[in-house]
Order: structure tokens, then C-alpha cells, then sequence
């Protein structure tokens, strides 16, 4: 068999690598074809739905088909330049927008994206679904599918709004109270460094013995009581965030349309992680308080049982 030229063996590669690419070429076109042939099919420029349109836009994006077809709106035949031309030449809307359906399409899913097409939903009120929490985001999902008119839906969208207003506002008002909270524990906290930097400075000048003792430590009583009724508004605080938690969690559950009291909820993380804050919170509160008795009775273990039984004595003494 008579041996083939470097050059020829060279040509021969060449020729079946085109032949390779254009037949994927052809297969790309072919899938695209048929893409274009269901548009067709569904009188695509008046009645197809945004589902079947996003179906199209997707395989042709994934296959990138579209750099092979031919522009039909160029007098020389030239190929669609971008997959935004290709967009709004075939599928009439542009690239960002069919991205934008794409999105709200995930985040309802298919069905009740379907029925909100239907319905005529708008942009705006794709983008309020999606700025919504997990929970509220499923309770519209399944508005959406039952809903009869656009309206229901915008109803619904506004009593959540109204009701994640509400809710931010309170939110606001605790930070505020929080940060009120912090500036007047910040201030006792002050007082008693300079309490007891006075304090000091009358001990070495033998000012404290001259005085009486109840004098003397009146000012400590009244620091203690004022920083318990911090300490008291703060844990009450806590108990009614929890208490306002789970009755919002309740209703949530109670509300949905497939509501079945028989049936276990799984609380979302979203809600749970919540809950969570909370407990730790409670948790952190308790660590301290149990390091403050231990340091009360490390410093003062022996003297707290005789005062207590003083006070058992002479329970007036407790009150004056």
C-alpha cells in the first residue's frame, strides 16, 4: 500500500474536522429549527404563553444556537449578532427581560407562574414576591394558583406589606429601646466607677467613718434597684418576643390554603434561626446571673446567710 503524503494526511484531518464541525453546526441549527417551529406552532406573536417563551430561551441560550441562525430582519442575510438580537427579533422581548421572567419563575415555580402570566402580574409585583420571606413567598405561591383576578393577588401583596411594615417599625423601636437601654446601663455603670472612686479617695481621708453607714451605702441600694428594673424590663422584653413569635408562626400555619390541624408543620430555618437567637440570648443572660452568685457567694457567702436570717427576724428591716 503506498505510503500517504505528509501534506495529503494533513489535508485529509483538516476536511473531517470541518466535516465534524459543520455537522455540529447542523445539529445545533436543527435543534434550534425546532425550537423556532414550536414558536410557530403556538402563533407565537399572539398567543404564546411566557412558559412555552422561557422553554425556547433557555435551550437556545444553553445550545447558543442562536449564533447560527440567520437574522430575518437583515437585508444581507447576516447572522444574529448577540443572543439580546436574536431575543427581540424572534422571541420579541429583550434579553434582560426574558432573564427577569427566568427569575420569577424560580422563585414561584412553574405552576403558579403559569397562572400569574394568566392573571397579568407585573414586573413590580414579581419583584415584591421575591423581597419577601420564604414563608410569605409560599403563601402567595399558593394564592396565585387559586387566585381568580390579579387583584386578589395585589390584595394579598399589600396586607403582607403592611404587615412587614408593622413589624419593621416595631423592629425599629426595640433597636431604639435597646440602644436607650445600653446608654443608661453605659451611665450607671459610669456612676459607680466614680461611686467608688469617691469612695476610695474618703476612705484614705477618713471622710466614710465620720459618716453613718446607712449614708454610706444608700447609694449602692439604689444603683441595684435601678439596674434590676433594667435587668426586669430586658427579660420581659425577651418573653414577649417569644410569645409574639409564636403567635405569628401560628397564624402563618393556621392561614395556608392546605391548612390540616392533624398534620405536623415543619417550622422554617428561617423562623427557626430566629427562635434560636432568642434562647441563646436567654442562655447568655443565665450564664451571667449564675456568675454573679458565684461571686456573691465567694465574697460574701458567710455574711448573706447571717443577713437572711436577720432579715426572717426583723422583716422590716428588709423594707425600710
Amino acid at each position: 500500500m503506498p505510503e500517504v503524503l505528509p501534506a495529503v494526511a494533513q489535508n485529509i484531518e483538516q476536511a473531517q474536522h470541518a466535516v465534524t464541525r459543520l455537522d455540529n453546526e447542523a445539529d445545533e441549527i436543527l435543534a434550534a429549527g425546532v425550537d423556532m417551529g414550536r414558536i410557530e406552532a403556538l402563533d407565537f406573536v399572539v398567543t404564546v404563553t411566557s412558559a412555552a417563551m422561557l422553554s425556547v430561551f433557555e435551550n437556545v441560550k444553553k445550545s447558543k444556537a442562536w449564533r447560527n441562525l440567520r437574522n430575518p430582519q437583515s437585508v444581507t442575510g447576516d447572522k444574529f449578532s448577540s443572543l439580546d438580537e436574536f431575543c427581540k427579533v424572534k422571541l420579541g422581548k429583550s434579553y434582560q427581560r426574558l432573564q427577569h421572567l427566568t427569575a420569577a419563575r424560580n422563585a414561584i415555580g412553574q405552576d403558579a407562574f403559569e397562572q400569574a402570566e394568566r392573571l397579568g402580574l407585573h414586573q413590580r409585583d414579581y419583584n415584591a414576591i421575591k423581597a419577601l420571606p420564604a414563608p410569605d413567598q409560599e403563601l402567595v405561591r399558593r394564592a396565585v394558583e387559586e387566585a381568580q383576578s390579579r387583584d386578589e393577588v395585589l390584595d394579598l401583596l399589600q396586607e403582607l406589606a403592611a404587615r412587614h411594615a408593622k413589624e419593621k417599625e416595631a423592629s425599629a423601636k426595640e433597636a431604639k429601646q435597646l440602644k436607650q437601654d445600653n446608654s443608661y446601663t453605659a451611665e450607671l455603670l459610669q456612676k459607680e466607677r466614680e461611686r467608688a472612686e469617691v469612695a476610695e479617695k474618703q476612705l484614705r481621708s477618713g471622710d466614710l467613718k465620720a459618716r453613718p453607714l446607712k449614708d454610706q451605702v444608700d447609694p449602692f441600694l439604689g444603683e441595684i434597684k435601678d439596674r434590676q428594673k433594667l435587668l426586669v424590663t430586658a427579660v420581659t422584653a425577651h418573653i414577649e418576643a417569644a410569645n409574639a413569635l409564636d403567635a405569628w408562626w401560628t397564624q402563618m400555619v393556621s392561614e395556608a390554603p392546605d391548612y390540616d390541624p392533624m398534620q405536623a408543620v415543619d417550622m422554617p430555618r428561617e423562623v427557626a434561626l430566629v427562635a434560636v437567637e432568642l434562647d441563646d440570648s436567654a442562655a447568655r443572660l443565665a450564664q451571667l446571673v449564675g456568675t454573679l452568685q458565684y461571686e456573691l457567694q465567694q465574697r460574701f457567702g458567710d455574711e448573706l446567710g447571717k443577713a437572711r436570717q436577720y432579715l426572717m427576724q426583723e422583716p422590716e428591716a428588709h423594707d425600710a
